[in-house]
């Protein structure tokens, strides 16, 4: 084009808008298939990874890749109890504000369902009466998934079963009939049993095959007549139980001691437990001796039975130092019973009448029961023996046993200045209250070491020092009653041994305690006196009658306790 020549700007205005054109249908094109791979992946990750950042991930990150574990097979654990086609069964115990719907609930019950549970039921028992230590049953489907029934124990004989088949719920009230009834006729089968050390009522009954459900009752059964916790080794136990399959208590014995037996017997769907007593053969039985050492060992020696000797020391414990006031010499006379059952020898009973003949002195002890609440021992006019005070702070039955004439007697006093008396003895001996009164002081005081004080009525207040220890339950406030222990002799405070320094004072003024004077209780009057003069004659004569001595069973005859 030469200079001269005019431009057309219509030409120009077409070759741009050519190229424009063409640019545009270029990019619709590259943005078509972008457009397409976008949704592509938009909707291969719906399909794969449903939205999961974890699985579409972000630029720069590496996927993971799932892989089969190797070695691990889930599957059989999704059908195991499906497998077993046995229903599941989840026993528990009532606890103490259990309500069975709050134990569906932790089960996993819906609540709809727990409600027309309660409801459906109702009508033949109220669950809301649960009580704790009752039994009860969830019996779930094999699966774990539905519940399909419920058991609970009302009580030993009786049980509410409810089925439930989805929306169908039945609910009944059954009897229990695991005890043997009145009216079976089978053989038994007879365990004469010996028991053992260790033994228990539980495990004598389970060794011979009877359930868990029969022993429960028999234990509460017996509960109200005897204890049977404690079952003596040596004592025999019957038991008498079917032959047949399952295994059912009959009946069943066991020997309390010579003069009881007890019997449990099956009874309107549970047990019966009765005691019996056997009849007893009273015979009675004189005996007399001089001593040459202690009286347990004179009287031993003389044949006479150890319960018996302590017995006659008891006796005379409020008029005789036991330690302190025997000498050579002095001679004793005593009638005592003798118990039979069946014929055989089974034990000692009570010392009916006494005489002890102490430095000269005579002493006279008959026992008397009128029939109307007062009984004990009296002297010939009488008086009754028991006084207000015993004779020695030391229990003469709790330490004499252990003593042979190889072993003298450790127990001596000594007056002291102080108007009390040392009581020498080995340090643990049991040390009693003097009489019944109430403890004002339990505790260290100086020179005299562990003490206890004890006020009683009248005036008197007794002391007790050196102490190693108190026994239970004795403190400051506590009653004490006439020779029970309170504590042991021991050698605390200022002290050069064992011993029990012993102290009385009356009205505020120390006295010397062998130089007490004995105060009795009530006489007996009227109608009771005349009766008891009536037959203290008679027991008088028996003291006298020497064709009531023992012979020659004293050698022979087993007399340990």
């Amino acid at each position: 084009m030469s200079i001269g020549q005019q431009a057309n700007p219509w030409k120009w205005s077409t070759i741009i808008l050519a190229a424009l054109f063409v640019s545009c249908i270029s990019w619709y094109f590259i943005s078509g298939d972008a457009g397409q791979v976008t949704e592509e992946a938009v909707a291969g990750e719906d399909m794969s990874g449903q939205g999961d950042p974890a699985a579409t991930g972000q630029e720069g990150q590496d996927l993971p890749v799932h892989e089969v574990e190797q070695g691990h097979d889930y599957s059989s654990l999704a059908s195991l109890q499906e497998a077993s086609g046995e229903p599941i069964r989840k026993v528990s115990t009532i606890a103490k504000g259990d309500s069975l719907y709050a134990i569906l609930q932790q089960n996993g019950v819906s609540n709809r369902q727990a409600y027309d549970i309660l409801n459906a039921v109702k009508p033949v028992f109220d669950f809301s009466k649960i009580v704790p230590g009752r039994e009860l049953v969830l019996v779930f489907s094999p699966d774990n998934q539905d519940l399909t029934g419920i058991e609970y124990s009302v009580s030993d004989i009786s049980q509410i079963i409810v089925s439930i088949d989805g929306e169908n719920i039945q609910a009944q009230k059954q009897e229990i009939a695991k005890v043997l009834t009145p009216e079976y006729t089978g053989r038994l089968r007879q365990i004469d049993y010996i028991v053992a050390k260790g033994d228990n009522l539980y495990n004598v009954l389970r060794s011979q095959g009877v359930c868990d459900y029969q022993i429960d009752l028999v234990i509460k059964s017996v509960k109200k007549v005897y204890n049977l916790s404690g079952i003596i080794p040596g004592n025999a136990m019957n038991i008498w139980i079917t032959e047949e399959e399952p295994v059912r208590l009959a009946r069943l014995t066991y020997e309390i001691d010579y003069l009881n037996l007890l019997e449990v017997v099956p009874e309107n769907g549970s047990y019966k437990a009765s005691r019996q007593t056997f009849e007893v053969d009273v015979q009675h039985e004189r005996a007399e001796g001089t001593i040459t050492t202690s009286l347990y060992e004179s009287a031993i020696q003389a044949g006479l039975p150890p319960e018996v000797v302590m017995a006659l020391s008891d006796i005379f414990a409020w008029d005789i130092n036991f330690f302190t006031d025997i000498r050579q010499g002095d001679h004793y006379t005593v009638v005592y019973e003798r118990y039979y059952v069946k014929g055989a020898f089974r034990g000692y009973g009570r010392v009916v009448a006494a005489r002890f003949i102490n430095q000269g002195t005579p002493h006279v002890a008959l026992y008397f029961n009128d029939g109307n609440g007062i009984s004990g021992y009296y002297d010939e006019g009488g008086k009754p023996i028991r006084k207000l005070f015993l004779k020695a702070p030391l229990n003469y039955r709790r330490i004499s046993s252990g003593f042979t004439h190889k072993r003298k007697h450790p127990i001596y006093h000594v007056a002291r200045p102080h108007l009390g008396v040392d009581y020498a003895a080995p340090t643990g001996t049991p040390v009693v209250a003097l009489g019944d009164g109430v403890v004002t002081f339990r505790g260290t005081n100086g020179g005299f070491g562990k003490s206890i004080q004890i006020t009683h009525r009248g005036g008197y207040v007794t002391y007790y020092g050196h102490l190693s220890g108190y026994a239970k339950g004795i403190k400051k406030g506590a009653r004490v009653s006439q020779g029970e222990v309170i504590g042991y002799v021991g050698s605390t405070g200022v002290s050069t041994g064992p011993h029990l320094d012993f102290r009385v004072r009356l009205n505020g003024k120390f006295i010397n305690p062998l130089s007490l004077k004995p105060v009795n209780g009530p006489s007996l009057k009227g109608e009771s006196l005349a009766r008891f003069r009536e037959f203290s004659a008679q027991r008088m004569a028996m003291l006298d009658d020497s064709s009531l001595n023992r012979t020659a069973e004293l050698g022979t005859e087993n007399v340990s306790l």
